[in-house]
């Protein structure tokens, strides 16, 4: 059985990633639903997530966390500040 959902996402990650997906032979829903049964397969997110070195980090500009960061009152926002 198949549920339909709405989510919110980063338009230009969105298109970028629709390019990709169209590459491979993919539909956006098909992409989703390959990391959904790969999450579940693997109990697990199916790639690292890393908090960045302090050089690393220095590279990162404020309007990057501002593309990630949707909401800019979430206190979680202002950590990486």
């Amino acid at each position: 059985m198949k549920i339909q959902t709405s989510i919110r996402v980063e338009d230009e990650f969105y298109k970028e990633a629709k390019v990709v997906f169209k590459k491979v032979g993919l539909s956006f829903g098909d992409a989703v639903n390959l990391f959904l049964s790969k999450v579940s397969l693997e109990q697990a997110i199916p790639f690292s997530i890393n908090i960045p070195k302090k050089d690393e980090e220095d590279n990162i500009s404020k309007k990057s966390f501002e593309k990630i960061w949707d909401n800019k009152e979430d206190s979680e926002y202002d950590k990486f500040l």
